[in-house]
């Protein structure tokens, strides 16, 4: 009985490696980007922009969605918006066998588009000087779209909790990703009272850039999803 137990484990630490041989248990999933291009045309008296590129499974796994993301900039580098090209909707199926080419488009227009402006404070500090108190902090436009107005409400509480004043602070044309360093000055004398603030976002704005401000534009991978290709 023993030898037949001895033989049976040996049987169940070979067997897997075998089973393993030629086929990764992980999927490697990869996506190389070949080639890209912004095109600029006028369709219907309009001027139009978008980018136009070719990828291909670089990887060994067969690829079930695919997401690229392309990032378009004015000429002063400022990221006035970004865009998507995904292999699938919802619902819908899809099969990129490794090797195999994907050409994909990715539009900008300043009329009717899908964006979503946001802006993401990141940090707030109270600073306590010897002629006032003030708020000071970062926050991020963490949308996809060039924000044309943001305002950030910062109020001061004593150490009760009892609010004193607020303050607010606003900038102009922050760009996707950008950070604002912003300060909100104590409006009244009795700075020595404040021992607690609060910050938040209260306005923020979105005006399409036209498209003739686009000059040039960015692509990379930002989703793969992919099963293993068995031998």
């Amino acid at each position: 009985m023993n030898k037949i137990a001895v033989l049976f484990l040996v049987s169940l630490v070979i067997l897997p490696g075998f089973i393993v041989t030629g086929c990764s248990l992980l999927p490697n999933t990869s996506l190389e980007i070949l080639q890209y291009s912004l095109e600029k045309t006028v369709v219907e008296g309009e001027l139009t922009a978008q980018i136009t590129g070719v990828a291909h499974n670089s990887g060994s796994a067969r690829l079930e969605y695919a997401e690229i993301k392309g990032n378009f900039y004015s000429q002063d580098g400022t990221l006035l918006a970004t865009g998507f090209a995904r292999t699938i909707s919802e619902g819908e199926s899809f099969t990129l066998a490794p090797g195999e080419i994907w050409e994909f488009t990715i539009s900008y227009s300043s009329l009717a588009r899908d964006v979503h402006p946001s802006l993401n404070i990141l940090s707030w500090d109270l600073e306590m000087k010897s002629l006032g108190a003030r708020i000071v902090g970062e926050a991020e436009n963490n949308g996809d779209v060039l924000l044309s107005f943001a305002e950030i409400t910062g109020t001061f509480y004593d150490a009760e909790e009892k609010e004193l004043a607020s303050g607010t602070v606003t900038t102009t044309r922050l760009g996707v990703g950008e950070i604002w360093e912003y300060s909100i000055f104590y409006p009244a004398a009795n700075f020595a009272d404040v021992d607690q603030v609060k910050v938040e976002v209260t306005n923020t704005d979105y005006e399409p850039e036209p498209t003739q401000n686009v000059d040039h534009a960015t692509v990379e991978v930002s989703a793969l999803r992919g099963s293993t290709v068995m031998p």
